[in-house]
């Protein structure tokens, strides 16, 4: 009992930390605001986007290995675990705002997915979101305090509900709907609302999708060399200043 007190004092100190710091940074820029108004500069009316792809909620700040790729539009928040050469696409959300999002190596996140946890999952098993190696996760998903296993393929547009299981080397075809607690087995392709049994997975099909992972993992690569180490927004403030002048 005591421990746990111990624990959740520090998770309180840390909250209140990250409390008190945000609330320096908004002073800071609100004196900057009114340097900038006495001196008849409005340059801090910024008309670009403010929109941040990695961003941490309170104590929880998102773990992105070396590697991988995040598009700029996407948005990457809280306690997420992204591994090495995993590509997370345009307008993708991963949400670790209740529990921690796992996400394997060399997985792909397709654009306009959302991946969630949950904090209490109904079915009673973990309310994690875990995603292993080599996943490829189609167009415009959902999925919430669900397990995906290696080599698995998700079809476009598909739903994986809470505490849904997708065993290693299965396939979900587009649009298929995984209701809460169900199980689809390893090795097996399964599509429908609620998804049932099509048929089973030859052993050279379970082996492209390996290829496909590593195919993205390729076009990810090409997607992030077109970004540089740092952001250009300064120059758009020098351009701004040279204006107001």
């Amino acid at each position: 009992q005591l421990c746990c007190r111990s624990a959740a004092g520090g998770r309180m100190l840390k909250r209140v930390a990250v409390g008190v710091g945000k609330a320096l940074r908004d002073t800071g820029q609100a004196i900057e605001r009114m340097g900038c108004r006495a001196q008849d500069n409005f340059i801090f009316n910024e008309p670009y986007c403010r929109h941040r792809a990695v961003m941490n909620l309170y104590d929880q700040r998102p773990r992105v290995a070396q590697g991988a790729f995040i598009a700029p539009n996407a948005a990457v928040i809280g306690n997420v675990d992204i591994e090495p050469r995993t590509s997370i696409w345009y307008g993708a959300v991963i949400r670790g705002d209740q529990s921690n999002i796992f996400i394997g190596g060399e997985s792909s996140i397709g654009d306009r997915s959302v991946v969630q946890s949950s904090t209490v999952n109904p079915t009673g098993f973990s309310a994690r979101t875990c995603i292993g190696d080599w996943v490829k996760i189609g167009q415009g998903c959902v999925l919430r305090a669900c397990t995906i296993e290696d080599y698995c393929q998700i079809g476009d547009g598909c739903i994986v509900q809470e505490g849904a299981l997708i065993e290693s080397g299965a396939m979900l075809e587009p649009g298929s709907v995984v209701p809460q607690g169900a199980r689809v087995p390893a090795g097996e392709v399964y599509a429908g609302n609620p998804a049932t049994f099509v048929r089973k997975l030859s052993k050279e099909e379970i082996e492209e999708f390996g290829e496909y992972a590593e195919e993205v993992c390729d076009l990810a690569a090409k997607h992030l060399d077109e970004f540089l180490d740092y952001p250009t927004t300064y120059q758009l403030r020098e351009q701004m200043a040279k204006e107001t002048k």
